[in-house]
């Protein structure tokens, strides 16, 4: 019996295939669109298979990665995932955003096929693992999505084929999940709509 679940051997095994991914501000705190510009170009690569993989438009999981590229340092990332183990009235560290994408403990379990009410040690190690190693981190990102895409209208529209709402509410639902339709969510799918056609141009 493996301890390593089916879809993150797949991952690895896509990854091992591709330049290694790069991150980004791992150190200091940044808002710069040159920066965001920066990190999409080294990964190209990764976000165009891991768009491939999981049926959406490249240029949708390159502005999901130009919303989520900056912001807080990786080392705050990994210090408050940390804190939230040991420090009483916390919130639950599986809640903790990490990786350049920025994507929860929990959801990534999930994504990569364990239960996140259930995890051993072990399993959690991985997920923590496999969300912090730059090229990973995308795959497991972009696969937010494509399940979350799977309760909406048009979860068979080919993605050279997805609107510019559809790729609204894609990011919508990566950042609220069942609440998508709240205002943050929904603000974050107008963020995209904005941003979209530079990630994509740093994609080139």
């Amino acid at each position: 019996m493996s301890w390593v679940s089916a879809a993150l051997m797949r991952i690895a095994s896509r990854v091992d295939g591709l330049p290694e991914g790069q991150g980004n501000n791992y150190w200091p705190w940044s808002d710069s669109d040159d920066g965001r510009r920066e990190y999409i170009s080294a990964n190209k690569d990764p976000i165009k298979a891991a768009a491939s993989d999981s049926g959406l438009p490249p240029e949708t999981v390159a502005g999901m990665a130009w919303q989520e590229g900056e912001g807080d340092p990786g080392w705050l990332d990994e210090a408050a995932y940390e804190g939230r183990k040991i420090l009483p009235g916390s919130e639950d560290p599986d809640q903790t955003s990490m990786g350049p994408m920025a994507i929860q403990v929990r959801r990534a379990a999930e994504v990569l096929g364990y239960d996140p009410h259930d995890l051993t040690g072990l399993q959690r190690d991985q997920v923590v693992f496999a969300i912090k190693d730059p090229a990973k981190n995308i795959f497991i990102a972009s696969e937010n999505p494509a399940q979350l895409e799977a309760g909406s209208g048009f979860a068979d529209v080919p993605p050279e084929q997805m609107t510019r709402a559809q790729m609204r509410e894609i990011a919508a639902r990566y950042n609220g999940g069942p609440y998508y339709e709240s205002d943050a969510a929904q603000a974050y799918g107008r963020g995209l709509d904005r941003k979209v056609d530079q990630a994509e141009e740093a994609l080139r």
